[in-house]
């Protein structure tokens, strides 16, 4: 198995990768009229998407896909570009009105990558769980001392103990901190 591709998020001028969400689910190709499929063994969804939090507002800026009959539409006057049957759409601009909760990381460890499924918050120097209404940011919670507590702790699991729990585990966007 692979490790797999992430949404990103643009979060106060820096690159973070979305690694748990619980609420309302973000946007889907399959709202455009387009059914994504596998791109590759790092994306068994089929598409990934950047975001962009302000103060304000949730934005979908770049997705990327490939679609399952290759029938890749406009997407609020966007074309996408085209390579090999995998579509990327940049400059998008749509805001998103999701409620929930959203785990975003960034400063990976190298050696506390697993490969298979998303990386967990315990592989991460910085994570924020981040509360959302209709999109605007009600409060973020900085979880980073907690996570550094437990350093390390999923990837010891996923060495230990190869089992279907842990394959659902690794793909899960869960709120675990291991």
């Amino acid at each position: 198995m692979t490790a797999q591709i992430t949404d990103t998020f643009i979060f106060k001028d820096e690159i973070y990768s979305l690694i748990g969400i619980t609420g309302d689910k973000l946007i889907h190709p399959s709202q455009f009229g387009m059914e994504p499929v596998i791109l590759h063994t790092a994306c068994y969804k089929g598409f990934y998407s950047t975001y962009e939090l302000t103060d304000s507002s949730m934005i979908l800026r770049k997705m990327t896909l490939r679609e399952r009959q290759n029938n890749y539409r406009v997407i609020e006057g966007n074309k996408p570009i085209i390579k090999d049957y995998i579509a990327t759409y940049y400059d998008l601009n749509i805001v998103v009105l999701f409620t929930g909760k959203i785990r975003l990381a960034k400063d990976f460890v190298e050696k506390l990558y697993v490969h298979m499924g998303y990386q967990k918050a315990t592989a991460f120097e910085t994570v924020v769980d981040i509360s959302l209404e209709n999109g605007k940011v009600l409060a973020i919670n900085d979880r980073s001392e907690e996570v550094a507590e437990k350093r390390g702790q999923f990837k010891n699991y996923y060495e230990s103990e190869y089992s279907k729990k842990v394959i659902e585990d690794a793909f899960s966007l869960d709120f675990k901190l291991i």
